[in-house]
């Protein structure tokens, strides 16, 4: 995302000292890590007027105008979108021709042979590179890249969001568990706990450098940066520290790393050992090359590995060596220069992908994730527990509240006995929850001449109530979700009255069930069946 901010801003023109702070939040956003060589792309994806055409590293149209987004080729084929009003995401061949038409809603590019693509309504879909479909993840919110045979993926369900992972056959080899993860790469895998904690898993699921870190990135070369509050470090396989947590920020490159201290960029070893000091305002990867793009003052030039500049600040930007040749902006546009910082390909695109530009960077991919387009029912009725809501139950006792769900009592109203404890929660693209529990939850004392309200942790629950809000794709479906929660009421009857389709009543010998349909909002509220003087009213306003 950080990257399309920035070719917007290339190919808008705004102001050229925004591009200072995009490029410092692509380097402390960047998750993941080089490898000791990027691998080279032959192919270019750059722009001039509204299209994205190839070019090859002479300056020569390989592919012409006509896309309005384009990638890098993997595994053979590159992701492209079409123009028009209603645009959509294909795959193109090296010729240009559509080795898989333009039928999706998202795409990711490839990886290990597969694409994750959304159709229309659709649930997150792997295919290979003739368009197959190998999987279909009906359930999950959100899917990633596969790397070294695994894809991690997302499902929302009355606990929250959490993450697991696939094989390549589509089993679950990893159980949802995690509130996030990174990519697997040299058989590990970060992940976060709860408490938002990183750690390392294996391809089992297995926790071999157990939740310490703060944020963490992919091996590289047997080794991952980690962080610990604010200082980046470097451990080992075995979680020890190699480099002590002290740079403010660190990039794996080949052996090295870059760092940066007190608001300077620079470069260590696999020690720690300062080897070009800290001096350049921003730097990018080495990746393998000779050379590396720094900022000094307010131009980019290019600096050998004693740190000696070899082509002079002179850029307006500057990116790493895509093989021969790097992709450079003059003034208010895109060329490419070679090793003697020559033009081989003059200052003449108004663009160029963001993908490339997250390749040559990091061996990143700008499109590595898809979003479900199917409207998920199972969600919202998983995400709805009537029985023991939020982990609690009707006759709980307030500070039971307080610990399950890791809430102070100042979430507790002081004049009204109705208290929102979770307020508007993603279930998914298009609806969100809202929980609220009825108690009297302060009482009052007095307090010499007057009284006051004082919390009362052994009040009770008397009754709960959720509030679904559609959205999006929900916007008209409120009848499908009740009906959906009202198949998941085994064990109720129906009762009150029968022909209001708006307000339905069911009961079972425990609790009663209130369901309220307003438009696309739906109010779920429940109370105790024993106990008719709890009058609890639905908010469907």
């Amino acid at each position: 995302m950080i990257l399309n901010l920035l070719m917007n801003f290339i190919n808008m023109k705004k102001i050229l000292q925004q591009l200072i702070f995009l490029i410092v939040v692509i380097f402390i956003g960047s998750c993941g890590g080089s490898s000791s060589r990027v691998p080279i792309v032959d192919l270019i994806p750059v722009k001039t007027g509204k299209d994205y055409q190839y070019i090859n590293c002479d300056g020569k149209i390989i592919i012409n105008p006509q896309f309005s987004a384009a990638t890098v080729f993997r595994d053979g084929l590159a992701l492209v979108k079409t123009n028009g009003d209603e645009p959509m995401w294909g795959y193109i061949d090296k010729d240009g021709k559509y080795a898989i038409a333009p039928n999706y809603k998202q795409a990711t590019v490839f990886s290990d042979n597969l694409a994750w693509v959304v159709t229309e309504n659709g649930a997150p879909t792997a295919i290979n590179n003739r368009g197959e479909i190998k999987i279909t993840l009906q359930n999950a919110e959100s899917v990633k890249l596969f790397h070294e045979g695994l894809a991690a993926f997302s499902v929302i369900d009355s606990a929250g969001t959490s993450w697991g992972f696939v094989d390549a056959t589509g089993k679950v080899v990893i159980n949802p568990q995690f509130s996030s993860t990174g990519n697997f790469s040299n058989g590990k895998c970060a992940v976060e706990n709860a408490e938002g904690q990183w750690g390392y898993i294996d391809n089992t699921g297995r926790i071999i450098i157990n939740y310490q870190f703060d944020k963490t990135k992919e091996f590289r070369n047997g080794k991952a940066v980690v962080y610990s509050g604010d200082k980046a470090g470097v451990i080992d396989e075995a979680g020890k520290y190699i480099i002590n947590p002290q740079f403010d920020e660190m990039l794996p490159d080949g052996n090295n790393f870059v760092i940066e201290q007190g608001k300077n960029f620079g470069w260590c070893d696999s020690d720690g050992k300062i080897i070009i000091n800290p001096q350049f305002a921003q730097a990018f990867p080495f990746n393998g090359n000779d050379l590396a793009a720094v900022l000094s003052g307010s131009n980019w030039g290019f600096i050998d590995k004693e740190g000696k500049f070899v082509i002079n600040p002179q850029f307006t930007w500057a990116f790493p060596f895509n093989g021969p040749v790097a992709l450079v902006m003059s003034g208010l546009e895109l060329g490419f220069i070679d090793r003697q910082g020559k033009y081989v390909i003059n200052p003449q695109y108004d663009g160029v992908s963001a993908d490339f530009i997250s390749h040559v960077i990091n061996a990143r991919a700008e499109y590595e994730s898809v979003k479900t387009d199917f409207f998920n029912l199972a969600s919202i009725v998983n995400r709805i527990n009537l029985n023991n809501p939020e982990g609690i139950s009707i006759g709980s006792p307030l500070s039971d509240v307080l610990t399950r769900l890791r809430i102070d009592e100042d979430k507790f109203s002081k004049y009204s006995s109705e208290h929102t404890l979770v307020s508007n929660q993603k279930i998914n693209n298009d609806a969100s929850v809202s929980f609220e529990v009825r108690a009297r939850a302060y009482t009052e004392i007095p307090d010499g001449w007057y009284s006051k309200k004082v919390f009362n942790p052994n009040a009770v629950i008397e009754g709960f109530s959720y509030t679904i809000r559609l959205s999006g794709k929900g916007y008209g479906k409120d009848e499908e979700v009740v009906s959906a929660i009202e198949g998941a009421l085994a064990g109720y009857t129906r009762i009150g009255d029968l022909e209001d389709e708006n307000d339905r009543t069911y009961a079972n010998n425990k609790q009663e069930v209130r369901i309220v349909n307003y438009r696309s909002q739906i109010s779920i509220v429940v109370k105790s069946i024993e106990d008719e003087s709890v009058q609890i009213e639905s908010y469907a306003n």
